[in-house]
């Protein structure tokens, strides 16, 4: 019974989920937060829904899950008087800001740059570079990240995210072992990614 019941009920959770998620970036947009065109923000990222005004996102950027953008700092409120920092945050065009990455007031990053997973961003990111930690800072040209990576996908194995993605729970076990084989040991493997229209970017062309 209760299975049966799993599907019906993910799909409303998912329609619900939609929802809130939409009404609040539109709030965001009503309130003057600026986006570019091709803009991907994902269902868990937290923007500051008090000063949006000071956030602007260029055209082609991506903000994975439990991605922060706070354009105000509250750490000497206490002991100034009451007083909080306001800044800016502008995400120039061609960026991804990677999972659970914080954006601090007064940054600006990029065009063509990618902040790693987990990293926390309190200066500026210069043109076409890489950053990652905590204080994030570059290890790599943005450029010559993506050439690896075309390098990568030329050696293979490359899998489409319908294979995946879309089956996962009658996936072969036959491929659920080339995947593991070839990302073992360092190695790594690619998914095509999904061609969709993705409900959580915005402004597509």
């Amino acid at each position: 019974m209760l299975a049966a019941l799993y599907r019906p009920m993910a799909w409303l959770y998912r329609k619900i989920s939609y929802y809130i998620y939409s009404a609040r970036i539109r709030m965001l947009l009503a309130r003057g937060m600026v986006i570019g065109k091709n803009v991907t923000i994902s269902s868990n990222t937290v923007i500051d829904a008090t000063y949006p005004y000071l956030i602007r996102i260029g055209n082609n950027v991506s903000l994975a899950e439990h991605v922060r953008l706070l354009a105000h700092d509250a750490g000497a409120f206490k002991f100034t008087g009451g007083y909080t920092r306001l800044g800016a945050i502008d995400i120039k065009d061609n960026c991804f800001i990677g999972d659970r990455s914080t954006i601090l007031p007064g940054v600006t990053i990029g065009p063509n740059a990618l902040v790693a997973a987990g990293s926390v961003v309190n200066r500026d990111v210069p043109p076409n570079s890489c950053v990652a930690g905590m204080p994030a800072r570059v290890y790599a040209r943005f450029d010559d990240y993506i050439a690896r990576n075309r390098e990568q996908i030329e050696k293979g194995p490359v899998f489409s995210y319908a294979e995946l993605a879309d089956h996962v729970d009658s996936l072969s076990e036959e491929v659920k072992q080339k995947l593991r084989e070839a990302c073992q040991n360092g190695g790594s493997a690619y998914v095509k990614g999904y061609t969709g229209r993705n409900p959580y970017t915005w402004n597509v062309d």
